[in-house]
C-alpha cells in the first residue's frame, strides 16, 4: 500500500472446519472395490513438465469496514517446471507431484497517496511458488462409460511475493508477503480416448506462518509531521486457502505428451497487529499503523510439453 492509515485494534475471526475432508474420506473407503486404473491415466501423470502462460492476479487490502482500500490486477508472465509419478500397480498406488511456478511483471495499482490522495500506478511483480502433493490413485471402472480414477490427496506448498508499488514508493517500499498451505486435495482423470486425459482438481486448506517483511512508520515528527519508518516483520495470521483446476492432457505417444492447465487459486491474510505510533518525543499519538486484511484470487494458464521417465 502507498500510505498508512490509522486504525484501531481489530477482530480476530475463528474459521470454520473444511468441508472436503469428509468427502475424501467417503471415496477413499468406497474405493475397496475399486477397479483397475487404466494405464493411459498412469501415463499422463507420470513424468517431467513444463510449461508456460500467464499468472493473472487481482488482489485487494479491505478496512475494518468491509470497503476496498486498494487493488492490485492485472496478468503476469509465468512457467512451471516439475515432476510426477504414479506406480503402476494395476490397482492403482502411490500418487506424488511437486511443481514450482515463477512469475515476473507489472499490475494496476488502484489506491491511495500517504496523503488520502487517490492514485493510480503501476506495482513490479516476483512471484514464486512451490507446491507438493502426496496421495493414492483408485480405479472405479467406468463410472463414466470410459476408464476413471480418483486421487485423495494432501497438498502442501509455499508462496513468496515481492511487491514494489510505485517503484518503492508505498509505504512499505518493497514489500515481501510469505505464507504456506496444508489442505486435503482430490484429483479425477477420465480417459476419453487412447489419446486424451481430462482432469478436475480441488483442494481446501488453509494458510500457515503468513508474514510481510516492510517498512511503517513508527515515529511521526508533530512539528514537521515528518514520518520515520522502521523495517520489520508482520504475522499475518491463518485462513482458508482453495485451489480448483481443470487440466487437458494429449498423449503423442507412449513418452511425450501436451498439456494445458487452468488452476484458480483464493486465498486471504488477517491483519497484522496493530503498532503504535509515537511522536518525536516519545509520547503515543493516539494512533496505530497497521497491515489490514487482504484476499488474492489468482488464475494460472500454462500449455506445456511432458515425458516420461
Amino acid at each position: 500500500m502507498l500510505g498508512w492509515r490509522m486504525r484501531g485494534a481489530f477482530r480476530r475471526h475463528e474459521i470454520l472446519a473444511s468441508g472436503l475432508l469428509p468427502l475424501a474420506f467417503a471415496l477413499f473407503t468406497s474405493a475397496v472395490h475399486a477397479a483397475d486404473v487404466s494405464y493411459i491415466i498412469q501415463q499422463a501423470e507420470t513424468g517431467f513438465f513444463a510449461g508456460g502462460g500467464v499468472l493473472y492476479q487481482h488482489y485487494t487490502e479491505v478496512g475494518s469496514s468491509g470497503a476496498a482500500l486498494d487493488t492490485e490486477t492485472g496478468s503476469i508472465p509465468a512457467f512451471t517446471v516439475g515432476v510426477s509419478g504414479m506406480t503402476t500397480n494395476p490397482r492403482g498406488g502411490f500418487y506424488w507431484r511437486a511443481a514450482y511456478t515463477r512469475a515476473n511483471g507489472s499490475t494496476n495499482y488502484s489506491g491511495h497517496y500517504v496523503s488520502g490522495a487517490p492514485t493510480q500506478t503501476t506495482t513490479t511483480n516476483t512471484i514464486s511458488e512451490f507446491r507438493g502433493r502426496l496421495g493414492d490413485a483408485f480405479g472405479i471402472g467406468r463410472a463414466l462409460g470410459v476408464p476413471t480414477a480418483i486421487i485423495p490427496y494432501l497438498g502442501l506448498g509455499f508462496h513468496h511475493w515481492t511487491r514494489n508499488v510505485g517503484n518503492g514508493s508505498g509505504l512499505g517500499g518493497i514489500e515481501q508477503y510469505a505464507d504456506s498451505h496444508i489442505g486435503i486435495g482430490l484429483l479425477g482423470d477420465v480417459a476419453v480416448s487412447r489419446h486424451w486425459v481430462l482432469g478436475i482438481h480441488l483442494l481446501e486448506g488453509y494458510t500457515f506462518g503468513a508474514q510481510l517483511q516492510a517498512t511503517l512508520p513508527m515515529v511521526v515528527d508533530t512539528s514537521t509531521n515528518q514520518e520515520y519508518s522502521v523495517a520489520g516483520t508482520h504475522a499475518l495470521g491463518d485462513r482458508p486457502y482453495w485451489d480448483v483446476g481443470l487440466k487437458a492432457v494429449y498423449l503423442i505417444d507412449p513418452v511425450w505428451r501436451v498439456y494445458l492447465h487452468v488452476r484458480r487459486t483464493t486465498f486471504h491474510y488477517g491483519a497484522s497487529s496493530p503498532t503504535p505510533i509515537f511522536d518525536q518525543n516519545g509520547v503515543f499519538t493516539g494512533y496505530y499503523t497497521q497491515e489490514p486484511n487482504s484476499s488474492t484470487v489468482q488464475t494460472l494458464t500454462t500449455i506445456g510439453v511432458a515425458a516420461r521417465f
